[in-house]
């Protein structure tokens, strides 16, 4: 499936799409906290109440969270990050809350934890999150358009290193940093509040043994503009699975552009206008694509669900679950859990942003 993926992104075709045809042309708690029920901000949807078509239909999955989460989704504007087991992990989802830190979703998605953090990381916001394994441990790249840098920290929280403006401190030009992905070996970071420049490093260039200032290579690429290689917003990044190539969702665009690690530009998809998708998401042939509106800027905002590059399926749940909150959709993650029998159903799990929302959507027959 990955090589079927890959020839789709190398055909290099850019068209107009309609919001049902798209093109061939992209790669498709031992310290849990006491919980109470996700009410006010995330109410339950209605009984037998769907979003999605054949196959790819999911339901609301309820979720107990702690209080202080619940009090603070309002404000949520991030994204997941899976410690996936293909990966050497345990399949744990971690994503961040301003004013609350590290927060993590067990992997049968039973408990959410605040893990928390250290104090530098607790008050800003993190705007995406990123798992990234080195030597056998699993590490976070917290990217912060607030305070203006990057965080590397273990899974508890504690911060490793510290990867500051690539400009300097006291440049005039901003580092407001979108996101961050992982990508052989190197951590590359998208400037879309700003520049629109994409930048990387080696995050555990050097010892590690001590906290420390991290620096950003010379070799970056993109910027602003049309063309494509530039954005109109570089907001999300995504590795593309078993691949050394990653996308980028250009948001203010409406289109996915995909890289080599090297930042040469392959090929990309174009979404319909108004869309801005914010993320993607991949798992086998599927892509998952976070939108911050509908078509011609419509709300509430969709999900969609690409096959090769083809929309399959289309979620909605502020529109078709009722669940407030989802007006934009700001990240979206496959999971998977397999029943007592061994079969597989797939999780989305969503996040949504001004309003900020959380939630997790099952899906009601196996793909």
């Amino acid at each position: 499936m990955i090589h079927r993926l890959m020839l789709a992104i190398a055909s290099l075709v850019m068209i107009g799409l309609s919001t049902r045809a798209f093109a061939h042309d992209v790669p498709d708690p031992s310290r849990a906290r006491r919980v109470a029920p996700f009410v006010g901000a995330g109410a339950q949807a209605p009984s037998g109440a769907t979003t999605g078509s054949g196959k790819l239909t999911f339901r609301h999955y309820p979720l107990s969270i702690p209080d202080e989460v619940a009090a603070s989704l309002v404000h949520a504007h991030g994204g997941f990050a899976v410690d996936h087991e293909k990966a050497g992990g345990d399949g744990s989802t971690y994503f961040s809350l301003k004013g609350v830190g590290v927060l993590r979703l067990s992997p049968d998605l039973s408990t959410l934890e605040v893990v928390g953090g250290d104090e530098q990381i607790i008050p800003v916001n993190h705007h995406n999150t990123t798992v990234l394994r080195h030597q056998g441990e699993a590490f976070l790249a917290l990217p912060s358009d607030e305070a203006q840098k990057a965080f590397l920290t273990t899974t508890g929280g504690q911060v490793v290193r510290t990867f500051p403006n690539p400009y300097g401190d006291e440049s005039d030009s901003a580092f407001r940093v979108c996101d961050v992905e992982y990508v052989d070996g190197f951590l590359f970071a998208a400037n879309g509040y700003a520049d629109n420049v994409v930048f990387r490093t080696d995050p555990f260039r050097g010892s590690r043994s001590i906290p420390s200032t991290g620096w950003w290579d010379e070799e970056r690429f993109g910027g602003t503009g049309r063309k494509h290689g530039r954005f109109g917003t570089a907001h999300g990044l995504a590795r593309v699975p078993d691949t050394k190539t990653f996308t980028v969702a250009d948001r203010a665009n409406s289109r996915l552009e995909t890289f080599t690690a090297t930042g040469r530009y392959i090929g990309g998809l174009n979404l319909p206008e108004g869309t801005m998708p914010c993320d993607v998401d991949y798992h086998r042939e599927l892509a998952l694509v976070s939108c911050l509106k509908g078509p011609g800027g419509s709300t509430p905002a969709p999900i969609l669900i690409l096959r090769h590059g083809n929309l399959v399926a289309e979620l909605n749940p502020g529109r078709d679950l009722g669940l407030p909150g989802f007006t934009h959709i700001h990240h979206a993650a496959f999971r998977v859990r397999r029943d007592s029998e061994g079969k597989e159903r797939l999780y989305v799990l969503v996040y949504a942003w001004n309003p900020g929302n959380f939630a997790i959507l099952e899906q009601v027959s196996e793909e």
